[in-house]
């Protein structure tokens, strides 16, 4: 990990000290709601948004203990050549896939217009933003694979 400025990097610490401690609250919050609903389908929601909260909170735990030299997180990937080499292909197999998969939630999404009041339509559209957040993932990562190739 490199550092930029000293002012930088002090803004950076706080932001990710500030997060973890603003989204405690949320998390609670949330939680408070998902237990006081009487409704299956509000503590369903809820419990997708409490779900992400919570692996977002963990990420930015993660961080902040990496920013100040407490905790181990990860770099970017720095693989031998001949690993990256090996690694390219599946990954391109998978970001096809998932582009495909992109394509065909977007034509489903679609098709489920007609599901009156359901919330499959919902779901669907959220299954596309985490293929888009897929996506986006195997595209840094081939990136990054292609710069230890050459």
């Amino acid at each position: 990990m490199t550092r930029g400025d000293d002012e930088w990097w002090a803004r950076v610490v706080h932001e990710f000290h500030a997060h973890v401690r603003e989204e405690s609250g949320f998390l609670t919050a949330y939680e408070d709601l998902v237990a006081r609903s009487e409704d299956d389908s509000v503590r369903f929601l809820i419990g997708l948004i409490l779900d992400d909260e919570h692996r977002h909170h963990d990420l930015f735990t993660s961080m902040a203990g990496a920013s100040v030299g407490e905790a181990a997180f990860p770099g970017p990937p720095s693989v031998p050549p001949e690993t990256a080499s090996a690694l390219l292909g599946p990954t391109a197999s998978f970001l096809a896939a998932e582009r495909e998969e992109s394509k065909k939630l977007a034509a489903l999404r679609r098709d489920l217009k007609g599901a009156g009041d359901s919330l499959w339509p919902l779901m669907v559209e959220l299954m596309e933003i985490d293929t888009a957040k897929h996506v986006r993932i195997l595209e840094f990562l081939r990136e990054r694979l292609a710069r230890e190739v050459t």
